[in-house]
């Protein structure tokens, strides 16, 4: 089995900016992880703060990277696994904070983190710092809610149509947008494709997840999901499974060369 893991990066300062598959040695101490780092993002070590998951099991894999003794093999941290890294800098307004909590796009991908420190490591932290974790927390329970009401009113409706048969109530989404076929991108990295796969990948989950067919093999699958075939793409790399409020549909053409600045 090899010492090292391949691991996608993603930052709190950089923008729809992901480092795909760096390599790590999963017995190196996080103190190292993060030298490592440090050579992708330029965020020095003693400003991180470094939290893992893995994006089709969040709930269960996420966790702070919080003793820098330990190394990603004590905390589990696998293969395919996205590390985010939250730079501590007091001296950033708060426009400088890219994922914003009143965008609730932004607020989507960040709901995965999981703040696992001391109470004084936590009071050491800047109020605005403790504020946005507040303010994100109270948006997560008003979605919760809203979704929870959105549910109900799901299975009254469908009853009926089902003569008392048991309702698996879904993810409610625009479905003559969501169209298999349609053009789409990933909002991480502006990755462009077709949308070849919409639905569920667990047994009794409402979460819904999509499959693209990507023009550049820049993607985190081959079109399969724990051994089987979710859709036809390309090939290696060039297949992205991700939860549907990662990707948005519409007109977006595949990138041409020769319309880069450059040229």
């Amino acid at each position: 089995m090899s010492d090292y893991i391949k691991v996608n990066l993603m930052h709190n300062l950089y923008k729809d900016k992901k480092w795909i598959e760096i390599k790590l040695n999963k017995f190196d101490c996080i103190e190292k992880i993060k030298n490592k780092i440090y050579t992708h993002t330029g965020t020095p070590p003693d400003k991180m703060t470094l939290y893992a998951f893995d994006e089709f099991n969040v709930d269960n894999t996420q966790v702070a990277l919080s003793n820098c003794s330990m190394c990603l093999n004590d905390y589990k941290v696998n293969n395919n696994y996205t590390i985010y890294v939250h730079e501590q800098n007091n001296n950033l307004s708060n426009n400088d904070i890219i994922y914003n909590i009143d965008n609730e796009e932004n607020l989507e991908k960040l709901k995965h983190l999981k703040y696992e420190i001391s109470k004084e490591e936590y009071d050491k932290r800047s109020k605005d710092f403790r504020s946005f974790l507040k303010n994100m927390k109270e948006k997560q329970k008003s979605i919760k809610k809203s979704e929870s009401c959105d549910s109900v009113n799901d299975k009254k409706n469908n009853t009926n149509y089902n003569n008392g048969s048991d309702v698996t109530i879904k993810n409610i989404y625009d479905k003559s947008l969501y169209q298999v076929g349609n053009r789409c991108k990933v909002k991480i990295g502006d990755r462009r494709g077709v949308l070849k796969f919409i639905g569920e990948l667990k047994n009794n989950s409402k979460e819904i997840f999509v499959g693209v067919d990507l023009d550049e093999p820049l993607g985190n699958s081959d079109g399969t999901y724990q051994n089987k075939l979710l859709f036809e793409c390309k090939g290696e790399k060039y297949g992205y499974i991700g939860n549907i409020n990662s990707i948005e549909v519409g007109n977006f053409e595949p990138f041409n060369v020769m319309d880069l600045e450059e040229f």
